[in-house]
């Protein structure tokens, strides 16, 4: 954003430019055949008989949830909701997730697809007594199926830093220890940086909750949070076998990563990011080149119903 543009935009009313936001975003998912009802605390988005309900601060996600519809209500079993049917993303909830059957989720706000979490298995060809790391937990899905994955001698180590989204994880970790006897997983609620000094931090309760330096700023309630490197916390737990390496961190992989070149230089791991945005620029191209650089070979895949590609490292 230009400099005239940031100064005239701080003379306008908040209000103003929501509203202005609001109706671009309506027009934009009318024409994608959805009708969206706005009400005060959420917003309804309907396509044939089908609801997507979010919560109305997370508006900036409509064009998203809009443009990948069926991948998210087609994620977990709908409730009946008159003669339509809804999936409620509006908040903290319980859902049943499909193609996962052992245990119900408590997801923040967005359902997490198994989709993808199906496709990190078949990469990641994990097997009993391996050791990863899931930066970027959220509602602990993946986790708790690395950790199926890797049995009772191997360790999942998960990093959530939205207060929500952890807390989240952490009943459904509790859950999966109860239930599936999963126990091989440690939560922490830490952002993994490129520094160990805390960060300012978006809590959404949601999947895009990130550092405010890659946010901007404006969405959720931003708190300071501990943070962590790689480097860092493999030395603190004696790791010195990692064998996955899960990232989706909303944009923080190319900080995470490229202060991690030296660690990650002749490791026997696989890692698996998903790149973002990060000021207007997906942040693929320096991703690959640090894992290219570190020793790594390098492919790019398709990801079931979103955009964009994900990227599979494996050593050489």
């Amino acid at each position: 954003m230009g400099l005239a543009r940031r100064v005239i935009k701080r003379f306008i009313p908040k209000r103003l430019l929501d509203e202005r936001r609001l109706r671009r975003w309506l027009a934009f998912a009318a024409s994608a055949g959805v009708h969206v009802e706005v009400r005060d605390l959420f917003l309804d988005l309907e396509k044939t008989g089908k609801i997507l309900r979010i919560r109305r601060a997370h508006d900036f996600y409509l064009t998203h949830i809009v443009e990948n519809f069926d991948f998210y209500f087609g994620s977990v079993v709908p409730m009946p909701e008159g003669n339509r049917l809804l999936v409620d993303m509006s908040g903290p909830r319980f859902h049943r997730l499909r193609g996962f059957s052992d245990l119900p989720f408590l997801f923040p706000s967005h359902t997490e697809p198994y989709e993808a979490t199906e496709e990190y298995l078949k990469f990641a060809c994990l097997s009993a007594g391996q050791v990863v790391l899931d930066i970027g937990a959220y509602s602990g899905v993946t986790s708790i199926s690395f950790a199926k994955a890797v049995g009772e001698s191997g360790h999942v180590y998960a990093f959530e830093a939205d207060a929500v989204n952890y807390q989240c994880a952490a009943e459904n970790v509790e859950l999966a220890a109860r239930w599936m006897g999963t126990k091989n997983i440690t939560l922490v609620h830490k952002a993994m940086w490129s520094h160990c000094e805390g960060i300012l931090f978006s809590n959404e309760l949601a999947m895009g909750s990130s550092a405010v330096e890659i946010t901007g700023g404006g969405r959720g309630s931003e708190t300071r949070v501990a943070s962590t490197t790689l480097e860092d916390f493999c030395r603190e737990h004696n790791l010195e076998q990692v064998d996955l390496i899960k990232i989706d961190i909303e944009g923080a992989e190319v900080e995470v990563l490229e202060h991690a070149v030296r660690w990650l230089t002749g490791r026997k791991a696989r890692l698996i990011v998903e790149p973002h945005l990060v000021s207007g620029t997906l942040s693929t191209e320096r991703c690959v080149a640090v894992l290219e650089k570190a020793g790594f070979s390098v492919r790019l895949t398709e990801q079931a119903g979103v955009f964009p590609p994900l990227i599979l490292a494996e050593a050489h």
